[in-house]
């Protein structure tokens, strides 16, 4: 056999067509393996530009940290999920309105206390405007 036959090809032996459609198979079952990889990379990576997409037109995430400039909006700052919640419910949208509020207006805000006011002051690089301790402090008449 030369290799370019078919199992079609008249002339040839049964054994040399079976032989041909052997591997006529073989070849059809590679290629549509190759193009069912193909299409699902492709799939995959358009998924991922979709789902990242939201990422990449908002920004970069950002920890909370004292150099973050005041008009950096709250969600590209990767505060935790009870922070976010208190703040973005009273409708602030950049850190500077975060700055701004005092210890008893942050104390205020839903689901936030003293702990959580204290970590956002100490996070933000901010003193505490009304005495709420530092974490790690214990009282003094304690």
């Amino acid at each position: 056999m030369s290799g370019n036959e078919k199992s079609t090809d008249a002339g040839l032996s049964a054994a040399e067509r079976k032989e041909l459609r052997g591997r006529e198979a073989k070849k059809e079952a590679v290629a549509d393996h190759e193009a069912a990889q193909q299409a699902f990379h492709e799939n995959r990576e358009r998924l991922r530009e979709e789902r990242l997409a939201p990422e990449v037109a908002a920004g970069p995430v950002l920890y909370p940290a004292p150099e973050l400039p005041d008009d950096t909006p709250i969600e590209n700052v990767r505060f935790s999920t009870r922070i976010r919640n208190a703040v973005t419910a009273v409708g602030w949208k950049t850190v500077g309105e975060i700055r701004e509020a005092s210890d008893a207006t942050l104390l205020g805000l839903q689901d936030l206390g003293p702990g959580s006011v204290t970590s956002l002051r100490e996070t933000l690089g901010l003193p505490s405007t009304d005495g709420v301790r530092p974490l790690g402090k214990s009282r003094p008449d304690c």
